[in-house]
């Protein structure tokens, strides 16, 4: 397991790499402008649902995880249920995309005034449109990253992040802030794309001494896995109204201020997502497998010294940012069309919105835990409550403290949501 989270890590970072490389020639371009804030309201009705929904961690990749290998473990051919279970999703995610499609001018409407912006409510219109292509392959690219990872089979996914980030950065360098910003959105969605049809190739079972499944343990794979997907997916849209809720929240603050969050998120999300990645591709297939023998003990153990080392690795760089938020933002990010009100800005978010990192970590690996003890309802009750809590942490900061308050409530629901379902993971080793 270290040896394949090391290669896990060392590709992610290749990739988190080219993405801060992505988000330095946006700041260049578009600093924190009208184009900029157009793209990640658009963003956020679309492609933020490709990543929590289909990256890696998301609700189709962990219910795959917490069924392929217990299919495996029987010796049992996947092939039939994967190809089921894609082209029900497929339809599904083609779906969600046309619901969108119809929705999005009533959308947008809670987030822009479309009467006192109507270029900001038009260009995000145009964004939606063109990033739509991402919410269609959402659901496929998310299972066939968990079936090639159950494979091991770790190249082509841990790499597929770094191909959109490759695209995006190309199509901006030849078409800079031209066409009001569109090249955000054209190479995202090429990017997406693309990083989906790399990896159909390597989606290729070894059908040696494997047994046929039987219709009836078809049928029972395919009730257990989406017993487990529903409610996964509700508590990851859940998730999504938390961050549509920052958002409204916005609406009210500077023109900039939803980019500001979103820089600093995704500054955050770049260590984090290796460390995460690393620890989630290797470590909770077994997990799946030691439940199904029950090895409770090992798994506490397998659990206990993860967490140690992801939380060990983000404490420096907790305290550093703490200290020289500023600095920081201005070093990696102040250049071009971001200047000292952009830095400002961003760091007025980032100072508080890192200290949220560990509940994080722990927030989502006793999530994705729960998922392998074929437990995705306690997460979204959790969730629930997490929601109301935010609201209203809002609406009491955010009129006093400005954008600070939203980063704020996210490191305060953050730890509540962690240390809830810690308790309610305990349970399950009794």
């Amino acid at each position: 397991m270290f040896k394949i989270a090391s290669l896990v890590a060392i590709l992610t970072v290749f990739s988190k790499i080219l993405g801060l490389v992505r988000d330095l020639v946006i700041a260049h371009y578009f600093g924190t402008s009208m184009q900029a804030d157009a793209f990640n309201i658009a963003y956020l009705l679309t492609g933020n649902f490709f990543i929590i929904l289909g990256g890696i961690g998301g609700p189709f990749y962990s219910s795959m995880v917490a069924i392929l290998p217990k299919i495996q473990a029987q010796k049992f051919t996947s092939t039939e249920f994967i190809k089921q279970v894609l082209k029900k999703l497929f339809l599904f995610s083609c779906g969600f995309a046309f619901l969108i499609f119809i929705f999005k001018e009533f959308l947008l409407k809670i987030f822009i005034d479309a009467q006192e912006s109507p270029e900001y409510f038009q260009l995000a219109l145009k964004n939606i449109d063109i990033l739509l292509a991402l919410v269609v392959i959402t659901a496929p690219v998310g299972i066939i990253f968990a079936c090639l990872n159950c494979f091991k089979k770790y190249l082509a996914p841990s790499l597929a992040p770094a191909l959109v980030n490759i695209v995006l950065i190309a199509i901006l360098l030849a078409m800079g802030d031209s066409h009001n910003g569109l090249a955000l959105a054209i190479g995202t969605s090429i990017g997406g794309v693309l990083s989906l049809l790399i990896q159909i190739p390597f989606l290729k079972e070894k059908a040696q001494n494997l047994i046929a499944l039987t219709q009836e343990n078809l049928s029972k794979y395919k009730k257990d896995f989406y017993i487990l997907l529903i409610p996964a997916l509700l508590s990851t849209f859940s998730t999504q109204i938390m961050v549509f809720i920052d958002s409204y929240f916005c609406k009210s603050l500077a023109e900039g201020s939803w980019t500001a969050i979103t820089i600093s998120n995704r500054l955050i999300q770049m260590p984090l997502g290796v460390l995460l990645t690393a620890f989630l591709v290797p470590v909770f297939p077994k997990i799946s497998q030691m439940i199904e023998e029950k090895r409770f003990t090992r798994i506490k153990e397998v659990l206990t010294k993860s967490l140690a080392v992801l939380i060990g690795i983000c404490i420096p760089g907790i305290i550093i940012s703490v200290l020289y938020p500023k600095e920081i933002i201005a070093f990696i990010f102040e250049r071009g069309a971001f200047d000292a009100n952009s830095t400002l800005l961003v760091s007025q978010v980032f100072v508080f919105l890192v200290l949220s990192m560990i509940p994080f970590i722990l927030r989502d690996s006793f999530t994705r835990t729960l998922y392998c003890f074929n437990d995705s309802k306690s997460p979204f009750y959790v969730m629930l409550v997490a929601i109301a809590l935010k609201i209203a942490l809002n609406a009491i900061l955010v009129p006093k403290l400005g954008i600070s308050a939203i980063a704020i409530s996210t490191v305060v629901s953050s730890c509540f949501n962690a240390f809830c379902l810690f308790f309610i993971l305990k349970t399950k080793f009794k």
